[in-house]
Order: C-alpha cells, then sequence, then structure tokens
C-alpha cells in the first residue's frame, strides 16, 4: 500500500528526531553514568565518650567514566586521605586517650560535653573539570567551632588534579588578576558591617595561599574564603565567583 507524501513526510521527520537524539547521545562532553548528586557515599563515623566524629567523602567519581576506573580510583584515594588525615589530627590534638581527670573536668567531658569533628562535601562540575567542595567544622569547646574549606578538583578527559595554577596558561599573572578584583568586590559582598580593610588586603593579597579552594561551575571561577580569611568570623564564610570571560586572557583555552 502506497506510503503517500504525508506519510513519507512523517517517516522523515522521524528518523530526524531519531538521529538528532543519537547524535545529542553520543556527542555529549564526557557523559557520565552516575549523577553527581546521586553519586555513593562513602562515611567515617566514631562518637566516642569525649567526641564526636562524622565525616563523608565520594566513593565514585564521572571519572570512572569520562578516564577510567584507575583514574577514578586515584581521586577517591586522595579524597579519603584527606578526611583519614583529619580525622587523626584531630584525635591527635584532643589527646583524648591520655586525659587527666583534671583535664576532664576542665573541659567539661565528666558533664556531657564533646569535641566534635563534622566533615561533609559538595561536587559541582564545568565541561571539563569536576570538582569536590569539603566542608571541615571543628569544634574543641572553645569560644565557638570553626570551619574551613579544602577542594579537589579534576580534568574530566585526562584525569589529573588540577591546583590552581593549573588553570592558567604559563607565565600569567593569575594572582594578580584574581587579587584586584576580589579585593575589589569584596566590599559590597560584605557590606559596611563585616568589611575590614586590614582583613581584605591580607586575605586577598597575591599568594597561591589565598586562593586555593575555588572550583569552576561552568560560567565562573568561583573562590572560597573560609571565616577569618577576609572579614570577622561573625560575617561567616565568603563565596566569590569570578565570571570566566573576565579571566579569558589568562585561562587555558580547555578551561574557559
Amino acid at each position: 500500500m502506497p506510503i503517500g507524501r504525508k506519510g513519507t513526510f512523517l517517516l522523515v521527520v522521524g528518523l530526524l528526531v531519531v538521529v538528532a537524539v543519537l547524535a545529542a547521545i553520543l556527542l555529549r562532553p564526557y557523559a557520565v553514568r552516575v549523577p553527581l548528586e546521586s553519586a555513593p557515599t562513602g562515611s567515617v563515623v566514631d562518637h566516642a565518650t569525649y567526641y564526636d566524629i562524622d565525616a563523608s567523602y565520594p566513593t565514585v567519581t564521572p571519572l570512572a567514566d569520562s578516564v577510567g576506573r584507575e583514574a577514578d580510583r586515584a581521586a577517591i584515594t586522595q579524597m579519603r586521605s584527606y578526611v583519614d588525615e583529619a580525622v587523626a589530627e584531630f584525635k591527635q590534638e584532643g589527646n583524648f586517650d591520655h586525659l587527666t581527670p583534671e583535664d576532664i573536668h576542665l573541659m567539661g567531658f565528666d558533664q556531657g560535653r564533646k569535641e566534635t569533628l563534622r566533615i561533609s562535601y559538595f561536587s559541582a562540575s564545568s565541561t571539563p573539570t569536576v570538582s569536590y567542595i569539603f566542608n571541615l567544622y571543628v569544634d574543641t569547646l572553645g569560644a565557638h567551632g570553626n570551619s574551613t574549606f579544602h577542594t579537589f578538583t579534576y580534568d574530566l578527559k585526562s584525569g589529573a588534579a588540577l591546583g590552581l595554577e593549573d588553570l592558567f596558561v604559563a607565565h600569567a599573572d593569575y594572582l594578580g588578576t584574581l587579587s584586584r578584583l576580589s579585593s575589589a568586590r569584596l566590599p559590597d559582598i560584605l557590606g559596611n558591617d563585616s568589611y575590614d580593610t586590614s582583613m581584605v588586603d591580607m586575605g586577598t593579597a597575591p599568594i597561591e595561599a589565598n586562593f586555593e579552594n575555588f572550583f569552576l561551575d561552568g560560567t565562573s571561577l568561583v573562590l572560597l574564603f573560609p571565616p577569618y580569611a577576609v572579614a570577622p568570623y561573625s560575617a561567616g564564610s565568603q563565596t566569590l565567583a569570578i565570571p570566566v570571560s573576565e579571566l579569558r586572557t589568562l585561562l587555558k583555552p580547555t578551561y574557559q
């Protein structure tokens, strides 16, 4: 039975839709099987007499699909080592196995108080990278607890762990540029109540340590500043997103 002009048209349209869907699947960059938001998570949990520890870390990354299992295992090992080292340092500094009765009373442990270590993370991605942003919170029963960041960024094509310097072309004055942009924008973010010129100047000075916590989100290079880095503790941590378009002459083409 002849298909007819209308039937032929519908058949062609259907084939074009199928081709478009297949192309989108096959050509999308670095496709992954495990969505970041649902990736399995490992944990370190230790609730003892004098302390509580709750820490988490990823057990699968997109590197498993974009590069291979070896790169995935290397990234997981690196992040798990960070967690293990933080836990070991917390226990060592707490000296929990060698507390005297005087220590226990002075710290209020005999009244049910405990020191705390919490490590959580979230992930962020751009077309060429995936990042894991860890937040470490420690309360040693002082005036208040404190938190800090530690970020891990990986190239989705090579699997390499990336430092800030790796994002930029050779000899680029990226630290000077980040210092200038950060110091110019933080006053508006902090507001009059939290802005302190000396803290911002020190926390945005052009040295690597001031900008070591970062990630790419697809449109911006995001910089993270923990409490006390650029403002008083009461201001909390600060997040500054610098559009990639403003760094285009400095960034390697891969990371733009």
